[in-house]
């Protein structure tokens, strides 16, 4: 079939637009980045939580939309020791407290733990925002709930 040149012109500017529409509604979204022990048994059910809440289109009490976005590594007692990269981390989901250096500064700045799933420990450290702080409790919430 030829199709006259202004519906090619109308299909191409509808696809375009679709696209720009679809980037557009994650681009305002709150990141909330979430470090996982490898050490920690749960880890396999945390993530398959995670990837569960992600459908439940998670917004903060500003109506903003939020995303867990989360890592695996497997020394995280070294990370979270580097200041600098520990500040990239909202939410730390451990296997146990004594994956945190022993630095009184550190544990105090890593703030209380919570625990999740049963078999792992977490923490939302204060330098996260407050906008990731809050992301990083509701996700702790859905896991006291779903995850079990």
């Amino acid at each position: 079939m030829r199709y006259a040149p202004l519906v090619k012109r109308a299909l191409f500017f509808v696809a375009i637009l679709g696209v720009c529409l679809s980037c557009r509604r994650h681009a305002g979204d709150v990141r909330v980045r979430v470090l996982y022990s490898s050490q920690n048994p749960a880890t396999q059910k945390l993530r398959q939580s995670e990837r569960e809440f992600s459908f439940t289109d998670a917004r903060l009490r500003s109506d903003k939309p939020f995303v867990i976005a989360g890592s695996t590594v497997d020394d995280p007692a070294s990370l979270i020791a580097d200041r600098s990269k520990s500040v990239n981390v909202d939410l730390f989901l451990l296997k146990s407290a004594a994956e945190l250096a022993d630095i009184p500064e550190l544990r105090k700045a890593m703030g209380d733990s919570f625990s999740v799933c049963g078999q792992a420990v977490a923490y939302i450290p204060d330098w996260a925002t407050e906008e990731r702080r809050e992301g990083a409790a509701r996700f702790l919430q859905y896991l006291s709930t779903h995850c079990r």
